[in-house]
């Protein structure tokens, strides 16, 4: 005997609310797809039921086809038809998203090639950098070692200078 669900049931299983749920069906009813009712005209689901509704739903979430084209291509095949209906190409939508997805592709790879280049750049200019800021260190710390001995010889004359008496000072002995 074959298990009979009622629409909340469905909804629950197929993790979509009723009015999706009945959207879909009314879709499947207009590609003469037919559900169980009841005396009072309510739809009853079976497994079937529940597998074609999952094939719509993945169908149409692939994102190759619209809602419609997907209740109709699932109808066709719950009627044994081998014959796949047009819809079911690549539309020229995905075509131009495939070649936009390639052109990025190809923008991401040349900035890549740019980035590099700049690293190898910016890596060849940081150690002209360093070079020239070390001989300047070397030329700085010369410059102040002459300085200091400059003054220190300033301060030994100096010194020399004043253990002179007056009258070597006066006559410049």
């Amino acid at each position: 005997m074959a298990v009979i669900y009622n629409p909340k049931d469905i909804s629950d299983l197929l993790q979509c609310k009723e009015s999706t749920l009945r959207k879909y069906s009314l879709l499947l009813e207009k590609y003469n797809y037919n559900f169980q009712k009841n005396d009072r005209q309510q739809r009853w689901y079976t497994d079937n039921d529940v597998i074609v509704l999952r094939k719509i739903i993945a169908l149409k979430n692939n994102g190759d086809m619209t809602l419609e084209q997907a209740v109709e291509n699932v109808v066709q095949w719950t009627k044994g038809s081998d014959e796949t209906l047009p819809s079911t190409d690549i539309n020229p939508d995905s075509q131009r998203y495939n070649k936009d997805i390639a052109e990025l592709k190809r923008m991401i790879e040349e900035q890549n090639d740019q980035i590099r280049k700049l690293g190898e750049v910016i890596t060849k200019q940081n150690e002209y950098i360093n070079s020239k800021l070390e001989v300047r260190d070397q030329e700085f710390m010369k410059g102040l070692r002459e300085l200091q001995e400059t003054k220190r010889l300033i301060a030994a004359e100096q010194e020399q200078e004043a253990q002179k008496s007056f009258w070597q000072k006066l006559f410049n002995k």
